[in-house]
């Protein structure tokens, strides 16, 4: 049959019967084949099982019954029946900001960030060379010694390494007051062509500018603090058991009451009377005394470790004795228990404690103590070109009212040239082989084992006698002969002003016949400066510091360069210091000395706190200005305070030789300014610490200084008032009308 119509024709083929239907549209100009079969098509089957199809969704009922139903039929899945760990509040929200941002599972935390420079024109040797400054290093440290460093790359590594820190504790979630540069090595760029370099005479040479890039791997790790608690933890470690003589190991103590110990106290000196009370003490017994002494210039370190048992029960007191030179000779002392930080209290006789120590415990005390004016050239006088090598004495045995199984001398230079050491005669009885040995920069004596009490003056008069050892210093042996330390405090200016009137003085061996420039500026030159001239020295100031003023007796100083560091809040300072690096007008030779004037301003608030409910402000002034290596032979500090301050308060670290209150007025002052002064004597880098001094100051003091500068400036006026108005001449013209 066929039907025909004006739009589209509609052809039934006669095989309907076969289950085919075809049909052509020629309306739109295509033709299209529709098939209907009545056999199985595993084409459609699988188009309808593949092909993807609106499903509804499941409510939560209906989600919770098939999780029922599957854990009835024992099919559930393992990770719904499994139990998890419960999570932390930090991650909990760390997971709730992820599924906000529609990032799905939170992953796991990494250890580490990677992070590289870009490539630029450097040689990668001189790359190489900032790579291993930083490596190893914690971040904040390494950033530090790019700042300073004079490196032209250093402010492109110090960029990278703020940027690397900031992605860290960012994208990776590490913690950015541990992280530390573990890994840094420097890979070289892609090599650019060779430029052609002209010469004379028609020649030509070939420049090759190298490129080079730093990457850097940070880690999580231990932080400076903890460095140096480690640090100071190894160094108390070395110490020699009384049965082994390596030096890798501590000293071995079976006592089940490691740590439990009373407040030790020493005894700084001996009298007769009380030498004589100690000789036959036997509360105590050393089982092991390690004395080392790190030889220098004007200062001289000193630890000695003390490994005692006690032999009798409820004892208090431990006695550390000092000779009479040594302790005119010690400037700082400090006890502390090994493995501790905390000091103890020091006092002439030592106190008792209710704490007390049983039969057969054991401690470890560690006596630290710095000598000055312990040293002295030898031969006294060198000229410009020689050497310079100092002598050193000290007794043989560490002096102690008990017994003492075993005691070793260590006697350590800065470099390995010892000219000569002392061999002591007559203690065959105390050493097994020879009595002295050296090796390489250390002198050893001992060990001498069962000493007897050593404060008996017949054990004095034996046995004991002085070492002297002499051996060359490669360092100039610095004093500061006399240091004026004057802080001004002004609450106006919010500033704190710190001038230093320092004098230099080089106590090497003096200079022999005349100096020569030519020489001096040949050692310069040629990098061969003599060791006990002084050419240049460089100063830690505080951070923050602005207005730096160095001048001598002849006037303003060109040759000297100050790097500030910014200012840091009070909760940590002494973690950054400002630079200051100078040159005297002329070498300090033996002998010879240079006295200078160093000022600078800071802000009042980096060192200043105020307590409201009490009114009182606290001020935190350091009590000098640290010379490395150098002793301060007498220093005045004094502090001048704001006009109206009242309750005067201070808090010294330790006691000054004498102090005193008075009043110093200058100009725009009405009743004056109260000052505290401190004389201190024999000052080394160990008492560089700081005075807090308290006070009040009331409201209206605050208004003294401008009531007075005004009041200053209206009598001023009123005087040229007056003077106008007064008419001084004896003989007046009468007016013509």
């Amino acid at each position: 049959m066929v039907t025909a119509s004006a739009e589209v024709a509609h052809v039934v083929s006669p095989t309907v019967n076969q289950g085919i239907v075809r049909d052509y549209s020629t309306s739109s100009g295509v033709a299209m084949l529709t098939g209907h079969y009545s056999a199985f098509n595993p084409i459609d089957w699988v188009r309808e099982k593949v092909a993807p199809t609106v499903k509804e969704a499941q409510t939560d009922k209906e989600v919770e019954a098939a999780k029922e139903r599957a854990k009835k039929d024992g099919v559930a899945s393992v990770f719904e029946t499994t139990p998890t760990a419960p999570k932390s509040p930090e991650e909990k929200e760390l997971r709730a900001k992820a599924k906000a941002k529609g990032k799905g599972t939170l992953k796991p935390k990494p250890d580490s960030h990677k992070y590289s420079t870009a490539n630029f024109k450097i040689s990668h040797r001189k790359l190489n060379m900032l790579g291993k400054q930083i490596a190893g290093k914690p971040i904040d440290y390494a950033i530090l010694q790019m700042q300073f460093s004079e490196k032209r790359a250093s402010k492109r590594i110090m960029n990278m390494l703020a940027t690397a820190r900031d992605h860290a504790a960012r994208y990776k979630r590490l913690d950015e007051g541990k992280l530390v540069i573990s890994e840094a090595w420097v890979t070289k760029g892609k090599r650019p062509p060779i430029r052609v370099e002209p010469r004379g005479r028609g020649h030509y040479g070939t420049r090759t500018h190298f490129h080079s890039k730093m990457s850097v791997v940070l880690k999580e790790g231990k932080t400076i603090e903890e460095e140096k608690a480690l640090a100071r933890k190894r160094k108390l470690a070395r110490i020699v058991s009384a049965a082994i003589v390596r030096e890798d190991k501590p000293i071995r103590n079976p006592s089940p009451t490691w740590g439990c110990h009373p407040e030790w106290d020493t005894l700084t000196s001996l009298d007769d009377e009380l030498r004589q009370a100690l000789a036959s003490s036997h509360s105590f017994e050393n089982t092991a005394i390690v004395r080392t002494i790190d030889l220098g210039g004007s200062v001289v370190h000193v630890t000695t470790t003390y490994a005692i048992k006690a032999l009798e029960d409820g004892l208090k007191t431990y006695t550390v004795a000092l000779g009479k030179n040594e302790k005119q000779m010690t400037s700082w002392l400090e006890v502390t228990v090994k493995g501790e930080r905390k000091a103890l209290a020091i006092k002439e006789h030592g106190i008792d404690d209710k704490r007390t120590l049983s039969v057969n415990k054991t401690l470890n005390i560690v006596v630290e103590s710095v000598q000055t004016h312990a040293t002295w050239p030898w031969p006294a006088t060198a000229s410009q070109t020689e050497d310079q090598a100092l002598k050193y004495a000290t007794g043989l045995f560490v002096v102690s009212p008990y017994d003492t199984a075993i005691q070793r001398t260590k006697v350590k230079a800065l470099t390995p040239r010892i000219i000569s050491y002392t061999t002591p005669k007559g203690v065959e009885s105390f050493v097994k082989e020879g009595a002295t040995s050296k090796s390489g920069a250390t002198v050893t004596y001992g060990p001498f084992e069962n000493i007897p009490s050593s404060t008996s003056k017949t054990f004095l008069e034996s046995y004991q006698q002085p070492i002297v050892v002499h051996y060359h210093h490669d360092q100039p042996v610095i004093e500061v002969l006399k240091l004026k330390r004057s802080v001004e405090i002004s609450h106006w200016g919010a500033n704190m002003n710190t001038q230093d009137e320092m004098t230099l003085y080089n106590a090497g061996p003096k200079l022999k016949g005349h100096f020569s420039r030519i020489a001096h500026q040949t050692q310069t030159y040629y990098k061969r400066s003599t060791p006990h001239i002084l050419p240049a020295l460089t100063l830690l100031l505080p951070a923050g510091i602005r207005d730096a003023y160095y001048y001598d007796l002849i006037g303003n100083v060109s040759t000297s360069k100050l790097r500030t560091a910014p200012s840091v809040p009070k909760s940590k300072q002494g973690s950054a210091f400002s630079v200051f690096e100078f040159r005297p007008r002329y070498p300090l030779l033996g002998g010879w000395n240079y006295s200078f004037t160093l000022g600078y301003d800071a802000p009042l608030a980096d060192s200043t706190s105020y307590n409201k409910a009490t009114g009182r402000y606290t001020v935190e002034v350091p009590i000098m200005t640290v010379v490395t290596g150098a002793v301060v032979n007498e220093e005045e500090l004094t502090i001048v305070l704001p006009e109206g301050a009242t309750d005067v308060e201070f808090i010294a670290p330790f006691a000054a030789e004498s102090n005193w209150i008075g009043t110093h007025t200058t100009y725009l002052d009405t009743t004056g300014r109260p000052y505290l002064s401190f004389v201190y004597k024999n000052l080394t880098p160990k008492h560089a610490e700081s005075i807090f001094v308290s006070y009040k100051v009331s409201w209206s003091a605050h208004f003294k200084k401008p009531i007075a500068v005004a009041t200053a400036f209206l009598g001023l006026f009123a005087l040229g008032m007056m003077a106008r108005r007064v008419n001084l001449t004896l003989h007046q013209e009468k007016r013509k009308l």
